[in-house]
């Protein structure tokens, strides 16, 4: 039991030594060949494996912050010039200017940060040449009602072919990275191979140093070294375990709160990627994305569901009454009021201006009715507070239809629109159901 006591304590205190310990006492082993052998040995290492893995590490997350604002800063230019051509307000080209200065604060950024590695510089010369063709898209856009702007599909063609642009990017820090991880396994097997030819010329005690040296830094290596590959190779469930020496086990942390931060950012991106800015319903791309799949497996289950279209009456007339940020903030309530009268698995989605929709499984036509007249009423009630104190009342048309087995998404999305019609031109503030 001693012993086992013992044993425990002198492992910790192993486990405590830094890297420097660790080296001082394989040397002290050793005879003069193995010092002077090991010196160039930890020398190699340090240049060749532990600095160029931190360096590639620190680029890659600079590069990686950059690139993830840069993304989410076209989602603004996107949706300010997708804005600004459908309303013609003039507060979307402040947007668009923001979100303009600061890609372009983020692509210096990237040509400081890539300065030291050459296969970025073609790659940064294409991004900023989509970027220029981007913004001359862009400036081409004007406002169009009912048609179709050609000027508008361009720039929607150079944002998307920019967002590519943007990804070469991050792939070629990938290719990058697996090379440095490729030179460092060179180099680990020469030092492999040199601390061989150490044993040769040493006594007992240098293979003692060089097995110390082996269990304390080699194994910690690798594991930093195949923690990298497996994220490299899309892996990010598994954090790296080192614990011997502090420094790579301090390395190890620091890449796991790396990779932590960016899973997280991720995440952040991916929700806003689908939320609408305005109401924190979902938005229109999630909408159309989640009624194919909804559509898909009520074929393959053949049940139903339902669609309303919920159209704010005279939106405009209010606008022109109280003004935009009082429009916006009764959207806010009114998508409120609509996810408060939803049920569990219903959603709810901001479709456009002043037009959300919802998706609810498993109804048939009296009943999504019976939910949607439970949503009109439930908003003709509500007391819209406006930001100045006062209050105001507004009402809602609703379109209903329900999904049949042989209907495309278009026939389901216009039996609503054409329900919600019926609705506006019989009064307004009323539900109606497609025939």
């Amino acid at each position: 039991m001693d012993d086992d006591i013992k044993a425990g304590n002198i492992r910790r205190w192993l486990q405590s030594l830094s890297l420097r310990a660790w080296l001082v006492f394989g040397f002290a082993l050793a005879l003069l060949p193995v010092v002077l052998l090991s010196t160039v040995w930890y020398t190699q290492y340090r240049q060749q494996v532990a600095e160029p893995f931190r360096n590639v590490l620190h680029t890659q997350h600079r590069v990686l912050v950059s690139l993830e604002r840069i993304q989410s800063n076209l989602w603004d230019i996107a949706a300010s010039v997708n804005d600004y051509a459908n309303s013609g307000e003039e507060h979307y080209r402040s947007t668009f200017e923001a979100a303009e200065r600061e890609v372009a604060t983020h692509l210096r950024d990237l040509e400081q940060i890539t300065g030291e590695h050459p296969a970025f510089i073609p790659i940064l010369e294409g991004v900023e040449q989509q970027w220029s063709a981007l913004l001359r898209a862009a400036s081409a856009v004007e406002p169009q009602e009912g048609t179709v702007d050609p000027t508008l599909i361009r720039f929607e063609s150079a944002i998307a072919e920019t967002g590519k642009r943007i990804e070469d990017i991050a792939e070629t820090m990938r290719i990058l990275n697996e090379q440095s991880h490729a030179r460092a396994l060179e180099v680990m097997k020469s030092l492999e191979l040199f601390a061989g030819l150490a044993g040769l010329f040493a006594f007992l005690f240098a293979a003692a140093g060089i097995y110390i040296i082996d269990q304390a830094l080699i194994r910690s290596t690798d594991k930093l070294v195949e923690g990298a590959m497996r994220v490299a190779n899309g892996e990010r469930d598994r954090e790296i375990d080192v614990r011997v020496p502090p420094e790579l086990a301090s390395v190890a942390q620091a890449f796991n709160a790396m990779m932590k931060q960016i899973i997280e950012q991720e995440d952040k991106l991916s929700a806003a990627a689908r939320a609408d800015g305005l109401t924190g319903l979902d938005n229109r791309r999630e909408f159309d994305r989640v009624l194919d799949t909804r559509i898909q497996t009520a074929r393959e289950t053949n049940q139903p569901f339902a669609l309303l279209i919920i159209d704010v009456d005279h939106f405009k007339v209010f606008n022109d009454t109280y003004g935009h940020l009082a429009g916006d903030d009764v959207l806010r309530q009114v998508a409120q009021v609509i996810s408060e009268n939803a049920r569990d698995g219903d959603r709810a989605y901001r479709y456009g201006g002043e037009e959300f929709v919802m998706i609810m499984p498993g109804l048939r036509a009296y009943e999504a009715a019976a939910i949607a007249e439970r949503v009109r009423k439930a908003i003709s009630e509500h007391t819209m507070v406006l930001p100045d104190g006062s209050e105001s009342q507004l009402t809602v048309s609703i379109g209903v239809s329900v999904f049949n087995p042989q209907a495309s998404q278009p026939d389901i999305v216009d039996l609503a629109d054409k329900a919600l019609y019926t609705a506006k031109t019989e009064g307004r503030n009323r539900v109606k159901i497609t025939a």
